[in-house]
């Protein structure tokens, strides 16, 4: 591993110990290794392999809910609200009897979570249910969550004052916190799941259809499967899709 890489892991490291999140451990069965995925904007951010785990653990089959219901369900309203819960995953406790399962190797010490870490197998169907359980009450009316997405809708802002205030008190009742840096407060419109919501209903990711728009013709495979999924994501925009992408799917049936 690099020395950037290395003082990434590190500086991470020293950040989980310090929250909490992890434990050093000396003994263990199972042991992932650590994958440095570089972001946009440059940093460093540190993964952990469970590849090996999720294939011995049974898989949660806990329904997730429909996007396309969500996205339908938050549409058309006055008032906005974009959520976004601070380290999410983390804010659920590992099973102790458990968390010596999730130990991940590093140049210094092995560590275990106490907190669900990403990258979990059954880690999104985890948190849904936890959401599911959370908003009971609030879930189809006054907000929608998928996984840890979520917008509360309102009529206008009176109400929405009313619905966050409820929206808030159930997160003070199961001590969950949100990350004020990525949620966005009372707007008229915004994106949610990859659409655009607003009064008027639901539009096109404008950045989806950019990226059709400035790709350059298929000239191989690759390039024709990213084609293909760009136009799916567009897919309840584009009336006849299936029609006209006919012999695309016919040749990518043939590999």
């Amino acid at each position: 591993m690099g020395t950037e890489r290395k003082l990434a892991v590190e500086t991470e490291v020293a950040k989980l110990l310090d929250a909490g999140f992890i434990r050093e451990v000396h003994y263990t069965t199972w042991l992932a290794n650590v994958v440095m995925v570089k972001k946009s904007n440059g940093k460093w951010r540190m993964c952990t392999d469970y590849t090996s785990l999720n294939k011995a653990c049974p898989k949660d089959a806990y329904p997730l809910p429909n996007i396309d219901r969500l996205v339908d369900g938050a549409s058309g309203h006055g008032v906005l609200s974009f959520l976004d819960a601070y380290l999410g995953y983390n804010q659920i406790p590992m099973h102790p009897r458990d968390e010596e399962k999730t130990a991940f190797i590093t140049d210094s010490a092995n560590y275990y979570y106490q907190v669900m870490p990403f990258g979990l197998k059954n880690a999104r169907a985890t948190y849904q249910r936890l959401m599911n359980k959370v908003f009971q009450h609030q879930i189809g009316k006054n907000m929608e969550v998928y996984v840890d997405d979520m917008v509360v809708k309102s009529r206008n802002i009176d109400q929405h004052v009313t619905d966050l205030s409820e929206v808030f008190q159930q997160l003070r009742n199961y001590d969950m916190r949100l990350n004020p840096e990525k949620c966005v407060f009372g707007v008229s419109g915004g994106k949610f799941l990859g659409f655009m919501l607003s009064a008027r209903g639901i539009e096109a990711n404008p950045d989806k259809c950019m990226a059709i728009v400035n790709m350059v013709s298929p000239r191989n495979l690759k390039q024709v499967q990213q084609l293909a999924g760009r136009l799916t994501a567009l897919s309840r925009f584009l009336p006849c899709l299936a029609e006209i992408t006919k012999p695309m799917v016919g040749l990518l049936r043939k590999v």
